[in-house]
């Protein structure tokens, strides 16, 4: 009996010492995302990266938490670490957003280095930046994940087992795209292999005009788009609006997008 009860003891005094390092372990990340929101997380690093590896995850699926909120992620030791929103329900969870429009406060209209860093905010409407996407891409494999809705409420999305960005020396290219499955219709498929384009810095495939200029985007244009989820932000028909053509074979704007990855 004596031997059951310092059993029963000690089991929880290690639930305890663990509930105890998990709060100091979220409250340490805490602190560090708000250094993050301050740009001060390279510099952090420097002065005390042993510390910064402790509270990092290489990516969503490895964050032991299964709360969708911000985090700080590390592909690689080599890798800068930065602050990403880990959605950990929709799908199984475990994905990394890279691109969140949902309200049209954020002008998606910009140039070859704001897509290349990245713009907007954790909190609100976001592009995480390509040179992000390729590090983590070309790091380990991923899964690609598309949530769109229309003005009407209707919700549909668009899954690929692969994709892959490639390098800045190579304009982004949208390197790997897997096999698809969803209920919006494959729009991606026919940009397989497309390097990016903005409205600075045309890499399409249309002869005679600029698709990132005329249709007021970004993205892998070829001649030019079957998708163009970073267009104009308008409830309207039209080729210039945030359009997935393959759902009901429509240039109709769109109300809602999330672009998700996950490590496979």
């Amino acid at each position: 009996m004596n031997q059951s009860l310092t059993n029963v003891k000690t089991q929880l005094n290690q639930m305890h010492t663990e509930q105890t390092v998990h709060a100091k372990r979220k409250k340490m990340k805490q602190e560090i995302q708000q250094l993050a929101s301050k740009k001060d997380l390279a510099r952090f690093r420097v002065s005390s990266s042993l510390y910064l590896q402790s509270i990092s995850s290489r990516s969503c699926k490895e964050e032991p938490s299964k709360e969708s909120d911000k985090y700080i992620i590390q592909p690689t030791e080599k890798d800068e670490p930065f602050l990403g929103y880990c959605e950990q329900t929709a799908f199984g969870g475990g994905w990394l957003v890279f691109q969140y429009r949902y309200d049209g406060s954020v002008d998606f209209y910009r140039n070859w280095t704001e897509y290349r860093d990245g713009f907007g905010s954790m909190d609100g409407e976001l592009w995480l930046g390509l040179e992000h996407l390729h590090r983590l891409t070309s790091a380990r494999k991923h899964e690609l994940l598309v949530e769109l809705k229309d003005f009407e409420g209707n919700y549909i999305y668009a899954r690929y087992d692969e994709f892959a960005i490639g390098s800045e020396d190579d304009q982004f290219p949208l390197a790997k795209l897997g096999a698809y499955t969803g209920t919006a219709g494959d729009s991606l498929y026919d940009h397989k292999g497309v390097k990016f384009s903005t409205k600075d810095r045309d890499n399409d495939n249309s002869p005679n005009s600029s698709c990132a200029v005329e249709f007021k985007g970004a993205w892998w244009y070829r001649k030019c788009y079957d998708s163009n989820l970073n267009g104009l932000y308008r409830n309207s028909v039209s080729g210039e609006n945030m359009v997935w053509y393959k759902y009901n074979s429509s240039k109709a704007g769109l109300s809602y997008s999330r672009m998700l990855i996950r490590e496979t």
